[in-house]
């Protein structure tokens, strides 16, 4: 198994934090990797959804843990591999301890961990303010229209 992680401090309290990550839909507001979700019906544990990352093709993606305010965690199903990525916000009395671990398991882990996560790396800290930018300005999820059954895009699972 490959992991990483990345953890900074926010004054943000670990519940707007964990309300703003669970507002899946607008991963793409903060996350300039993320070209598109589709997620039909609420974030919640054993949530199924499709994210399109920018020149990729879409990944079915599950909501694997929903802990408020304290752990997000999701499941993306990569051929032969899975990646876990888990947000956690730990009080602590400097403020909000805010760590994201990417975890990469499976026959193809060595090749995703080379092609996925080079790029988490790089970018973890610069994903990190973005979204704490976004979680500071953040007013709760836009009012949609019902949701209307559809299928997902195609994306690759095994």
């Amino acid at each position: 198994m490959r992991r990483h992680s990345y953890e900074t401090t926010s004054d943000l309290p670990p519940e707007r934090l964990y309300k703003a990550l669970a507002d899946i839909a607008s991963w793409p507001q903060w996350d300039d990797g993320i070209e598109a979700i589709v997620l039909d019906g609420p974030a919640e544990s054993g949530a199924v959804f499709a994210l399109k990352p920018r020149g990729r093709q879409a990944v079915k993606l599950r909501v694997e843990t929903m802990v408020e305010p304290y752990r997000f965690a999701d499941m993306a199903y990569l051929p032969l591999a899975r990646m876990r990525t888990e947000h956690s916000f730990i009080p602590t009395p400097d403020g909000t301890l805010v760590r994201s671990t990417v975890e990469i398991s499976g026959p193809l882990a060595r090749f995703w961990d080379r092609t996925l996560t080079r790029d988490y790396r790089e970018g973890a800290a610069r994903q990190t303010r973005r979204f704490l930018a976004f979680a500071a300005n953040w007013n709760g999820p836009a009012v949609a229209p019902a949701p209307v059954k559809r299928a997902l895009p195609f994306y690759t699972v095994c």
